[in-house]
């Protein structure tokens, strides 16, 4: 019996790599965490939901149905709701879900595990209302939810204007949008914009237009610094940002808001990568760590695949060519020229892009009592003061104070915790705790399903097998 490509994520690149292959006959079985396939972008209602006709919150319904159509394939398996979570041995991929646990030999792995929100700490960033901007369109699109009350939108990148025009679209009452870079930072993307990638320019100019027409000004060299409240949030203090990359505090202004929308970019899902034992790297013109990667889109590991934002943060339109790419790569296909020369523009263009929302020093806000690891509670005094962090190590720092060691695996804490103590890209890279199974949390009774579960490789086994 042939196996399967196994594809982790059904976004947009795991869909469109599905498409292609499914087309040139080969079996396929997408495995995702969510009920629904179409990712982040994509994200439509569950059936039976219904929103306001003008709310504006379903993306590209079409495209995601077309899209979308590879499921009824014959020779595609999707496994919703279902979490990869090891790689027990070389090219064989650990699920485990509410219906069926289990494991699949692949012929190909492509990782299309997308991305998450960068989180920034600062003082009152755990009050409730405090939400960050891709959890917000999230709700907003997944279950029709739009927060109520005065709402502020902060942070720094492409996403700070999208979840802004959304939120309006939606009749959201949204008082301020705040941007940390500044206005002249972003100009020349924008011109090389034009011929690079035109539509995109286009999507964006909307949506700055729809903020300016609705009234609200657009404050670039800002940031939000602090949040007070009881039970929720009441109030929200922005600050010019200083040459060292924190808040000018005297000059903060408060702002009453009942909702704070903080999104500071989007950063790479790149922890797969790692337990499959690829080599990563720090790239700040992919927005984060990623795994290194060929022509092809072939990682370190022969055989695996890394594709979309969870390889380095594009946008929609990446992610669909990477995936079509890795497609023609298992096929052992070229290609069209037409496809290659418009990924070769757009990805110009995304890394251009990233370059000039990246701040020339890192934004920092968290102060000594500011919680930065939300799972144990360690707040920026009690790492700074761990006698580990004289290393520069994340992995010591981790085992002496247990940063990290929590539900969220360290995906929030850590980079946080790196930015917030000033360590360099490098040294956050080389001394990152490795990734263990589960790389996300599984419930045990769907793992005690698995007939075949046994003890999972470690990634330096995995390094060792290469």
């Amino acid at each position: 019996m042939s196996r399967p490509v196994v594809i982790v994520g059904a976004g947009p690149a795991g869909l469109a790599c599905a498409g292609r292959l499914s087309a040139a006959g080969r079996e396929v079985v997408l495995i995702d965490d969510n009920a629904q396939a179409g990712g982040q972008y994509f994200r439509q209602l569950p059936p039976g939901y219904e929103v306001a006709p003008d709310a504006g919150l379903l993306r590209d319904k079409a495209r995601h149905d077309r899209l979308a159509g590879v499921l009824s394939q014959p020779g595609v398996r999707h496994l919703a709701g279902t979490i990869a979570w090891g790689a027990p041995a070389p090219l064989t991929i650990a699920y485990a879900g509410p219906h069926r646990s289990g494991r699949i030999e692949a012929s190909a792995v492509v990782l299309a595990n997308g991305a998450q929100d960068r989180p920034f700490p600062f003082k009152g960033w755990t009050l409730p209302g405090v939400i960050s901007a891709g959890g917000c369109l999230n709700l907003a699109k997944a279950d029709g939810l739009v927060p109520t009350g005065r709402l502020l939108v902060a942070g720094n990148g492409p996403l700070v204007l999208v979840a802004a025009a959304t939120m309006i679209a939606a009749g959201a009452d949204v008082v301020g949008v705040i941007e940390a870079r500044r206005t002249r930072h972003l100009a020349g993307t924008a011109l090389r914009g034009i011929g690079a990638a035109p539509a995109i320019l286009r999507t964006a100019i909307g949506y700055q237009r729809r903020i300016l027409l609705s009234g609200i000004r657009i404050r670039t060299g800002w940031m939000v610094c602090e949040a007070e409240g009881g039970n929720s949030i009441r109030r929200a203090a922005i600050a010019p940002v200083g040459p060292d990359g924190r808040p000018v505090r005297e000059r903060r202004e408060w702002l009453d808001v009942d909702t704070l929308v903080v999104g500071y970019g989007l950063m790479p899902s790149a922890e797969f990568a790692r337990i499959l034992g690829c080599r990563t790297e720090s790239r700040p013109d992919l927005a984060g760590v990623v795994p290194v990667r060929s022509a092809q889109l072939e990682t370190s590991v022969p055989g695996v695949y890394a594709v979309g934002d969870g390889a380095g943060i594009g946008g929609v339109e990446v992610a669909l060519l990477e995936g079509e790419i890795a497609a023609s790569a298992i096929l052992r296909q070229v290609p069209q020229p037409a496809l290659l020369s418009r990924y070769r523009r757009l990805d110009g263009f995304r890394r251009d892009l990233n370059r000039a929302y990246s701040p020339s020093v890192p934004l920092r806000a968290a102060g000594e009592d500011t919680i930065v690891c939300r799972c144990e509670e360690l707040r920026l005094g009690d790492i700074a003061g761990d006698a580990n962090v004289a290393t520069g190590s994340l992995d010591r720092v981790k085992t002496s104070s247990r940063l990290g060691m929590g539900r969220c695996q360290g995906r929030n804490c850590l980079p946080a915790a790196a930015a917030a103590l000033g360590l360099s890209d490098d040294d956050a890279v080389s001394t990152y705790p490795r990734s263990r199974p589960p790389v996300r949390p599984v419930q045990l009774r769907h793992l005690a399903s698995d007939a075949n579960a046994g003890p999972a490789r470690e990634p330096d086994e995995a390094n060792a097998q290469q």
